[in-house]
């Protein structure tokens, strides 16, 4: 008999858990972050809410593309990361919603007055689940899991965003510094000349003034520009999970800028796409779900709950017994109302909350379509009108200059307001890529291409 319990005892403590330290060194960690780069990275998340392809690398030589800049932020990421690890507490709840209850063991002494012999009573009793109430429990257990990875698919499309729009502002940044390179480097040859016609005798002291000062303030701008793209590339590299001085090859750096034209969504579109792709909503409705079956379990608990098991007694005289025993709540007092109230109102809580979610979104894309109709139509009107404008006024300009038919004053307007609005068209085309990206984040889809499939440099 003792050697069954040993064996029983080891049984039960061979199936338990260990505990194992695991320590947590900032340095290690600093070092690992400087460490980051993007040589023989394995992709894991090529898109929100997808995992990898078989083919999980790519080619660093030819820089990476939209695409592949996403796929490496939702790779390396560490917000990201500490997000995706929220689902394995999701699934231990899971865990834990299959297992049935532990038994109890009871005993009772009881020694007999004045001494003499002593009894004594046992109880082996398992507690008996009400009819349903495991199910809830899976059930609320699954919806806690879907709700977790839907708020991972939620994070994974900010990330995703913010990825795009970093990388935008970095293209528009290179666009920028080289438009106002270009234009320091005009200045440059201007004030060479100015510098030769007042050898000559042919410009006063205040032309060759005027165009030195020019220059220095296109070199100025020239060297804002830069430092905001710097900036813009550890903006980038942020998001990206990379350090902030990594040299990061993108795309084609030196081709211009484009805009590629979307087909416009329509009204009853629009509603269909944030139903069916935004990951938040689907979260809202896990949550739903998850309160649903809160409430349902919160109801079958107001009912008796019953233990039962074998039951083992020696009374005082010596007399030993096997037989049935049972417990069973009686509820008088608590029949769980306090439980019921409190799981029916956040139920109706959360149903409000998707509801309010779903309006704001559908405010957000409808705004969003707006914006970039607006930013299509600035683009398309700059390109058709302004910029073959500035184009004819800067090459006239420039005739008359060098033909001496007008001042230095007169040609660095002319230039100003050229480099204007060159500027604010490469500002129009950002306006546009980035009202794409926000419609495609706030419908969580994509859009498609025009029929025309227009592209626009």
């Amino acid at each position: 008999m003792r050697t069954q319990v040993l064996a029983a005892c080891a049984c039960l403590l061979g199936a338990c858990a260990s505990y194992q330290a695991k320590e947590l060194v900032p340095e290690a960690e600093l070092e690992s972050l400087r460490r980051a780069s993007l040589v023989e990275l394995r992709v894991e998340h090529a898109r929100p809410g997808e995992g990898a392809e078989r083919d999980s690398s790519f080619d660093l030589t030819d820089g990476l593309d939209e695409g592949e800049l996403v796929a490496v932020a939702l790779t390396l990421n560490p917000g990201l990361r500490a997000t995706r690890a929220e689902l394995g507490e999701a699934q231990a709840l899971l865990i834990q919603a299959g297992l049935w209850p532990n038994p109890e063991v009871g005993a009772a002494v009881r020694p007999e007055l004045g001494g003499g012999s002593t009894g004594f009573e046992l109880d082996f009793l398992f507690a008996l689940l009400r009819p349903g109430e495991r199910k809830a429990k899976k059930s609320i257990a699954k919806a806690t899991v879907e709700e977790a990875r839907a708020l991972i698919v939620a994070e994974e499309f900010r990330v995703a965003a913010e990825a795009r729009g970093a990388r935008l502002a970095v293209l528009g940044g290179r666009a920028s510094h080289a438009l106002l390179e270009q234009e320091a480097g005009i200045r440059r040859e201007v004030v060479a000349l100015l510098r030769q016609r007042r050898e000559l005798g042919e410009a006063t002291v205040l032309d060759l003034h005027l165009a030195e000062l020019e220059l220095a303030e296109a070199e100025r701008a020239a060297r804002s520009a830069r430092t905001d793209l710097d900036s813009s590339h550890r903006a980038l590299n942020q998001v990206l999970g990379l350090p902030p001085l990594y040299e990061l090859p993108l795309a084609a750096p030196g081709e211009p800028l484009t805009f590629t034209v979307y087909a416009d969504p329509e009204d009853f579109e629009l509603d269909s796409r944030i139903l069916s792709g935004r990951p938040d909503l689907a979260a809202k409705r896990a949550a739903y779900r998850k309160a649903e079956e809160e409430l349902r379990l919160a109801v079958l608990r107001q009912y008796p709950s019953l233990k039962i098991g074998p039951s083992f007694e020696r009374d005082i005289e010596g007399s030993e017994g096997l037989g049935l025993g049972a417990s069973l709540e009686l509820p008088l007092f608590d029949r769980n109302q306090g439980a019921i109230a409190e799981k029916h109102a956040a139920r109706e809580r959360v149903r409000a909350e998707f509801v309010a979610l779903l309006h704001g979104l559908r405010a957000e894309a409808f705004d969003a379509r707006e914006k970039l109709r607006r930013a299509k139509l600035e683009v398309e009107t700059q390109q058709a009108e302004t910029l073959p404008l500035v184009e004819r006024s800067e090459s006239a300009f420039e005739a008359a200059f060098r033909s001496r038919d007008i001042s230095v004053f007169e040609w660095l307007t002319a230039r100003g307001q050229a480099l204007r609005a060159r500027r604010e068209f490469l500002a129009a085309l950002l306006r546009y890529s980035e009202s794409v990206v926000d419609l495609e984040t706030v419908t969580g889809s994509l859009l498609s291409r025009s029929a025309q499939g227009q592209e626009n440099k």
